[in-house]
């Protein structure tokens, strides 16, 4: 009978995976290399619709109908930090500061949208 020795596969296919998991978003935090400071910012008038996502996080945030200047601030390990907003009015800028160094910064686009990103390195 086979179902025991596919009860150990199954079992042991779902302790790799989440081995794997756990390792890379502890990379992503920083535990194994480098980390820095990272804070994300949109300035300018109104309210406004951002997206984000730091190092190691696997899925976007999205913060609706924001009233600026709206930051998130996140000490990060190494990989891709984004910002997006969109209906951006003029004079809205997005930024981002790595340890405190503007590293990027974006003017919105004629229909408003905007995009901001740093990829960090070990």
């Amino acid at each position: 009978m086979k179902f025991p020795e596919s009860r150990t596969y199954v079992k042991s296919m779902l302790v790799t995976g989440a081995s794997v998991m756990a390792a890379v978003s502890l990379t992503g935090c920083g535990l194994f290399g480098k980390s820095w400071d990272v804070k994300m910012e949109v300035t300018g008038p109104g309210t406004t619709d951002v997206s984000y996502s730091f190092s190691g996080e696997t899925n976007a945030k999205t913060a609706a109908q924001q009233r600026l200047p709206w930051t998130r601030t996140q000490n990060v390990g190494f990989g891709f930090n984004g910002l997006g907003v969109k209906g951006a009015a003029p004079g809205t800028v997005c930024s981002i500061y790595v340890d405190g160094k503007l590293k990027d910064q974006q003017k919105p686009d004629a229909k408003g949208n905007l995009s901001c990103s740093v990829r960090l390195k070990n």
